[in-house]
């Protein structure tokens, strides 16, 4: 059993660079740093008021909010069943933005986006609990496919293609140090000053956060190209082009 407030709960199947502090932050540096996904759920949160978002963007800052609470929770007590719970709730946005992308791209209705957001979430929601490296494994694949998808909509929405960069640019790097981190390489090793402070799991943290903020401007450029607003009942709606007389005209989406 190991010491500490935490000492009840299993402790995490995947390990980490930071070493342990027998306290209420068991990984103070990659607590802490989930800090950062707390302030860009705020940078989203403003900037989808500001355009009044209707579709899936709506939801992006309490899921973000989510998944940074769900982090800090988990480095915290550096316990198996958070470890789960963290893997658990990232599909909550990769699932979201991967349902939209398949209307974007015109592979779904976009009625049909909920059905399935709940198919993606979910599977990735159950695949940790069966096994860790499952739930590793789901969100991986959902990862890859989602850039896969914003690839090929760049060609026709060139509005997007600076902040992918911006997002591939951030991510990728960050998610091979993560790598490394997990297999004990490339760690800064105690008793060095910096061992609870530079880590790949704190970088990863902190460029996925930044990453997080361009990705809301990706699915906000992406509903705005597709004319998904809001009436004013609240219901999501796809604006037509003007007509000839130069009356915009508006279908509503049941």
């Amino acid at each position: 059993m190991r010491p500490g407030p935490w000492s009840a709960l299993e402790r995490a199947a995947y390990d980490t660079c930071e070493p342990d502090v027998h306290g209420l932050l068991t990984h103070p540096g990659e607590t802490l740093s989930g800090l950062a996904g707390i302030a860009a759920a705020v940078v989203v949160w403003h900037r989808i008021h500001r355009l009044e978002a209707a579709g899936p963007a709506r939801f992006l800052p309490p899921v973000l909010a989510l998944l940074a609470a769900v982090a800090m929770l988990f480095h915290a007590s550096f316990a198996a069943v958070f470890q789960q719970l963290d893997l658990a709730a990232i599909p909550l946005l990769t699932g979201l933005l991967l349902a939209a992308a398949l209307v974007h791209g015109g592979h779904a209705p976009r009625d049909r986006w909920p059905a399935f957001f709940v198919l993606f979430a979910g599977t990735g929601a159950v695949a940790p609990f069966i096994a860790t490296g499952a739930g590793y494994a789901v969100v991986t694949v959902q990862a890859v496919a989602l850039l896969g998808l914003w690839r090929k909509l760049a060609r026709t929405h060139p509005a997007i293609r600076t902040d992918l960069r911006r997002t591939a640019g951030l991510l990728l790097p960050a998610a091979a140090l993560l790598a490394l981190g997990h297999a004990g390489i490339a760690c800064v090793a105690a008793p060095s000053r910096w061992t609870h402070v530079v880590q790949p799991h704190i970088a990863w943290h902190l460029a996925a956060a930044a990453a997080c903020v361009f990705i809301a401007r990706i699915e906000c450029a992406l509903e705005r190209d597709a004319g998904w607003s809001q009436d004013a009942t609240g219901r999501a709606t796809t604006r037509q082009a003007p007509a000839a007389a130069g009356r915009p005209g508006r279908l509503r989406m049941h």
